[in-house]
């Protein structure tokens, strides 16, 4: 079953490889912005959640349509318009018409997205959840805006409840983190897999944060006191860095052949 939603806002008025670019020296990310719209909010406030309003006419669209994966989870594909997906200058200015996405289970962001398909893990999506939305930023983690109201697309989330859904298979290997006043524990080191290994990353934090693979492009919320598990297959050859997106803490390197 598929179920799809659009989401074309009017009234006036989003990291594939680690970016190799921020804002510069000495600026924040509300002068890093190459005067792309107006920023709504409070400034001060964290980033993620302040709009960058731009009149309809130039503003980027949404559609988002979700189906259940027959193996895991679901997959999601994003439909923008006048908007192009830039993975590669994620935390840079921001431009009118690029960025990235967030995807959201009933209102809590479960993954961001760097091009038009998403795979979400039942792992990824907390038992119960009833909707997925989408939302459009700038590569400067602003919203896209319109009319005070974010770029964005709400869909039913298709198949079976989560909570009723079988045991997910066991991984091929299971690694654990902790992090605490800024020290990863193990230390920085390397896993040796192979393509096609399903992986389980469990990580525990004293902060909140944002688990991310690289290569895989995969990320899942971390709350502060709880374990966070994050399910990966590594379906491509590399080597490629697990890291706390928001801090900048590497926990491991994963060695794919």
């Amino acid at each position: 079953m598929i179920w799809a939603a659009a989401a074309t806002l009017a009234l006036g008025a989003a990291c594939t490889e680690r970016p190799t670019t921020h804002h510069g020296p000495g600026t924040n990310h509300d002068v890093a912005t190459d005067g792309a719209g107006t920023l709504l909010g409070t400034p001060g406030t964290g980033h993620h959640e302040r709009l960058r309003q731009v009149p309809a006419a130039n503003a980027p669209t949404v559609s988002l349509t979700v189906r259940a994966d027959a193996d895991d989870g679901w997959n999601v594909r994003i439909d923008a318009g006048r908007f192009r997906f830039t993975p590669d200058s994620v935390g840079g200015a921001a431009v009118l018409g690029s960025g990235h996405a967030h995807l959201f289970a009933d209102g809590k962001k479960v993954a961001r997205a760097y091009g038009r398909w998403h795979h979400l893990s039942a792992d990824d999506v907390p038992p119960g959840t009833k909707t997925l939305s989408v939302r459009l930023y700038a590569d400067d983690h602003t919203a896209w805006a319109v009319g005070g109201v974010p770029v964005q697309a709400t869909a039913r989330l298709p198949g079976p409840p989560p909570d009723d859904r079988p045991v997910a298979e066991q991984p091929d290997r299971t690694a654990d983190f902790t992090v605490a006043a800024g020290v990863v524990r193990p230390e920085p080191g390397r896993i040796e897999l192979r393509r096609g290994d399903l992986l389980a990353i469990r990580v525990t934090s004293d902060t909140d944060d944002e688990l991310h693979v690289h290569g895989v492009n995969r990320t899942a919320e971390v709350e502060a006191g709880r374990t966070t598990t994050l399910r990966v297959v590594l379906d491509r050859s590399g080597l490629f860095e697990v890291e706390m997106h928001r801090s900048g803490l590497v926990l491991t390197q994963l060695a794919v052949r």
